[in-house]
């Protein structure tokens, strides 16, 4: 019999998923079976205060999509890391600078806390919700 890889969740499903996407992880946490766990009857994860017992008893239509929005993401990052291994691999075989190198070719470090504040705003002050990128 063939694998359909697909994702079944009560009578909905989504397909197909590659076994890679199911088992993605970042920081040693599968993403989807986190995103499930926190949107189960009994939702997972820490419990801070009164509202984490607050939580719904059914499948929410926004899941949904949201759910299809992760599995996009998951299935493109997947599909990047050839690239990705590619790039660190350069990063790692190509040249290392020294720091005296680096001081050398004008590389300056902050030595106090004025120093790592942002030169400039990081947002327009004529609009909150746009980052200003100096003109990029």
């Amino acid at each position: 019999m063939r694998s359909r890889h697909a994702l079944i969740v009560g009578d909905g499903e989504s397909g197909p998923v590659r076994l890679e996407v199911w088992e993605y992880a970042v920081g040693g946490k599968n993403v989807l079976k986190s995103w499930f766990n926190y949107r189960k009857a009994e939702p997972g994860g820490n419990r801070t205060s009164p509202l984490d017992d607050i939580h719904t008893d059914q499948w929410d239509p926004d899941w949904s999509s949201e759910l299809l929005d992760v599995l996009s993401v998951l299935t493109r990052l997947v599909a990047h890391e050839p690239r990705q291994a590619q790039t660190l691999n350069r990063v790692l075989v190509g040249d290392v600078f020294t720091m005296a190198e680096l001081r050398a070719a004008g590389v300056q470090w902050p030595t106090t806390k004025a120093d790592r504040k942002p030169r400039m705003p990081l947002c327009n002050a004529n609009d909150a919700d746009t980052f200003d990128f100096g003109g990029q």
